[in-house]
């Protein structure tokens, strides 16, 4: 036989309640259209950089690549240079996702031979 706890004069006893206790709000998800209007706004400021850029960047330059050459503005050889590497990164991060999945299948697979 157990018993409760004795209380002091006057308080009543605790009560385990089925709500949950109060804690930091929380944050408001964002929905989708929000996410993308954010992207292409910051995607627009970026824009707006990079014109100004190449606008302040119109000197003549010589660009040797490969045994060709060739003579561009400045600003329009740095730009294609930063795309060509952002392409690179990218093509990497691509061969990377797709073998991560890839080996998730797969582990996916024995986990369900495993199961049976």
């Amino acid at each position: 036989m157990s018993q409760d706890p004795p209380t002091p004069h006057g308080q009543e006893p605790k009560v385990p309640s089925n709500k949950p206790e109060a804690g930091p709000a929380r944050p408001a998800v964002g929905t989708r259209a929000g996410v993308v209007w954010t992207f292409t706004l910051v995607a627009l400021i970026v824009l707006v950089f990079l014109v100004v850029f190449m606008v302040q960047n119109q000197d003549r330059v010589t660009v040797y690549f490969l045994g060709f050459h060739g003579q561009l503005p400045l600003g329009i050889a740095m730009l294609i240079a930063a795309v060509a590497g952002a392409t690179v990164v990218a093509i990497a991060g691509a061969v990377r996702i797709i073998q991560l999945r890839s080996r998730a299948r797969t582990s996916a697979k024995r986990e369900g031979r495993r199961g049976r």
